[in-house]
């Protein structure tokens, strides 16, 4: 799989959490960090997702935000 998003975080599923429409997936990343995703269900069942499976976070966005207090 070739992809044009420069930002490709390696990881492992912590845990899966299934609803009718959409699923929350759970990425274990370096550091002892976690990314969360939501996807829907037809995408992590086509993608046979179970905890413990290596994936990638791919990240994509045209903005990033920064706020403070």
């Amino acid at each position: 799989m070739k992809i044009s998003a420069r930002n490709q975080i390696p990881g492992t599923v912590k845990a899966i959490k299934k609803g009718p429409v959409s699923t929350e997936v759970i990425i274990s990343i370096a550091g002892g960090n976690e990314m969360v995703s939501s996807i829907t269900t037809h995408s992590a069942e086509k993608m046979n997702l179970a905890e413990g499976s290596k994936v990638y976070a791919i990240v994509k966005a045209s903005e990033v935000i920064i706020g403070t207090d």
